[in-house]
């Protein structure tokens, strides 16, 4: 059995960043068979989804854990924090062991790979490191599992000249929401400063009932709303269209691995949940400001200049 201990977080974000080092221990570490998780939070609705998952145990106290570490082959543990699994899973089983660390004390005893905590790095690339050093292939294996969940996505798409994804929900509340009505605005200023006609993808969660709503009452032929789609979805969606803007929300994160032009508006720098690489952008607000206070005309700059450094 191969199984992994997940961060103890609840949220879809933090979740999602975990998928592409999943991905790559299940290709290269598990012999191809399906993982087995442990968490603490309520999260089987996120990774039931993910076919090369087992299930998903939500695992209410240490000692249900420990139980389950001594039928596992290959043990994989994100909880840095947490390092007494690794411990026991060595004193009883000595099997493989993988584990992100907040230093190199005692990993040599008991990881065979490991990686050290940053937390001014995206934590999809913490998590991968623990595997990969190389730049080029973590980006690959950053990309790897959504590309196949695009592949398994029933989701019907229309060819269109130029197509643009917003996700102007959050699950944090309003503290992390720009504005439905700046995104939909920053998006006609960039498509009419690049000359192009354009399709809208909308993205909103199932409790963000007042976006919904604002949409629906659009009722626009150049607009297309989902709501509540599955991963398999979110991944085709964003493979398909040629920009993405988006809040600091769970489905960015799709977005971002993907590694498609991203702009990212952001109410505090949040390197953790911002990959920065060629085809991405992270805008914040002035210190002291709240995020509203971006202006649609700043977004529109930073992702006109995007798009231009592409061609």
């Amino acid at each position: 059995m191969n199984l992994v201990l997940l961060r103890n977080r609840p949220h879809f974000g933090a979740q999602i960043t975990s998928i592409p080092v999943l991905f790559y221990f299940f290709n290269n570490y598990g012999n191809q068979e399906p993982i087995t998780l442990l968490a603490k939070n309520d999260v089987a609705w996120i990774y039931n989804q993910l076919p090369w998952i087992e299930e998903c145990i939500h695992s209410k106290n240490k000692f249900e854990e420990l139980k389950k570490l001594r039928h596992c082959d290959n043990l994989l543990n994100l909880r840095p924090s947490d390092r007494l699994p690794i411990i026991f899973y060595k004193l009883t089983k000595n099997g493989r062991a993988f584990e992100l660390v907040k230093n190199d004390f005692l990993t040599n005893l008991l990881s065979e790979k490991h990686n050290i905590l940053c937390k001014k790095e995206y934590r999809a690339l913490g998590y991968l490191k623990i595997f990969i050093k190389e730049e080029h292939a973590l980006l690959e294996a950053l990309a790897a599992p959504f590309i196949a969940l695009a592949e398994g996505s029933k989701l019907h798409l229309e060819k269109e000249e130029f197509s643009v994804l917003i996700m102007p929900g959050g699950g944090a509340g309003e503290i992390k929401k720009w504005g439905i009505e700046k995104f939909l605005i920053a998006v006609e200023s960039i498509t009419n400063a690049i000359g192009k006609k354009y399709h809208l993808h909308i993205l909103l969660g199932p409790d963000e009932n007042k976006e919904i709503q604002y949409v629906k009452e659009l009722n626009s032929e150049n607009l297309s709303l989902h709501v509540n789609i599955c991963l398999h979805d979110i991944a085709k969606l964003v493979n398909h269209c040629d920009l993405t803007i988006a809040n600091d929300c769970g489905p960015s994160h799709v977005a971002q691995c993907l590694q498609k032009p991203f702009v990212g508006i952001f109410r505090e720098p949040n390197t953790e949940w911002f990959l920065s690489h060629k085809k991405s952008v992270k805008i914040t607000p002035k210190k002291g400001h709240d995020i509203k206070s971006i202006t649609t005309e700043t977004v529109t700059e930073y992702a006109v200049n995007l798009l231009k450094s592409q061609v």
